[in-house]
């Protein structure tokens, strides 16, 4: 047969267009492709959706532009969660550009939800000092930062007048690629105050932060880009997060056809050499 001929001298660029497109499409259109909510990303849900409008939630940027792609669509759907469901939202950073990509999330959700800075969210920005600045802001949130990522003292903004002490805070959601991060908020805040915390890490992180899911120091983990998709399919917004795994998906399926397609004609071919 002429055609699985072909196929064995098939020109490599069409391949690889192919997979080029089978990763770019999905990224832009997220399809939506099934996937299976796993107990841990259902419990950092459960943590939110069950706070009553007006409770405080700290949403702690820990991780730079390399985590992103796993990371930024995590808190962009943990953002929409929180706002939607009419919480305040604290957000800082443990980070150097923690506070960055705090601002790129609230400019990109808190539109959609009608969500008002200074009112519903807030950016205190990034301090250094890991450990000491989460004693530091336990105590007096206000002292560790005294202003937010625009200046403006912290004390002067509306929604911050009464949230001054980690017991004015009613969950923490820290979402890290690394220390200082999750671990650090656990052994600092969560050992000595009874604060709920949450998160969400780097696939590769998973497996260090499953001692604390056991022992309940840890309340749910979002894991990489499936748990980021696996979130945004719970608060219907398709994003970067089921893109990614649409993408991962396609672009396996496409490489399993090619290389079953790619033995059927050899095997054929050789048969009709012989």
């Amino acid at each position: 047969m002429k055609w699985l001929e072909k196929l064995q001298t098939i020109d490599r660029r069409i391949i690889y267009l192919l997979l080029a497109l089978s990763i770019i499409l999905p990224l832009l259109f997220p399809i939506g492709l099934p996937l299976e909510i796993s107990k841990n990303t259902q419990a950092v849900y459960e943590q939110i959706d069950k706070l009553p409008p007006g409770s405080v939630v700290l949403v702690s940027y820990d991780w730079d532009a390399a985590s992103a792609p796993e990371l930024l669509p995590q808190a962009e759907a943990i953002t929409k969660h929180i706002l939607e469901k009419k919480l305040k939202l604290v957000a800082v950073a443990l980070w150097n550009q923690g506070a960055t990509f705090a601002d790129r999330v609230h400019n990109s959700v808190a539109p959609e939800v009608g969500a008002e800075y200074g009112k519903d969210y807030v950016n205190l920005g990034y301090r250094p000092g890991q450990a000491v600045v989460l004693n530091s802001l336990a105590r007096d949130i206000h002292a560790t930062f005294p202003e937010d990522v625009t200046r403006t003292r912290t004390a002067s903004i509306p929604m911050m007048q009464d949230i001054k002490t980690i017991e004015d805070i009613d969950l923490i959601v820290c979402l890290s690629a690394g220390d200082p991060g999750l671990r650090t908020y656990i052994e600092q805040i969560g050992a000595q105050y009874p604060v709920t915390i949450t998160g969400g890490v780097t696939a590769v992180s998973v497996p260090g932060m499953l001692p604390y899911l056991q022992s309940g120091d840890l309340v749910g983990l979002l894991g990489g880009m499936s748990g980021a998709a696996q979130y945004e399919m719970l608060v219907d917004r398709p994003g970067l997060g089921m893109g990614g795994m649409d993408a991962q998906s396609i672009a396996h399926l496409l490489i399993i056809a090619f290389i079953f397609i790619g033995n059927i004609a050899y095997v054929a071919v050789g048969r009709k050499k012989k």
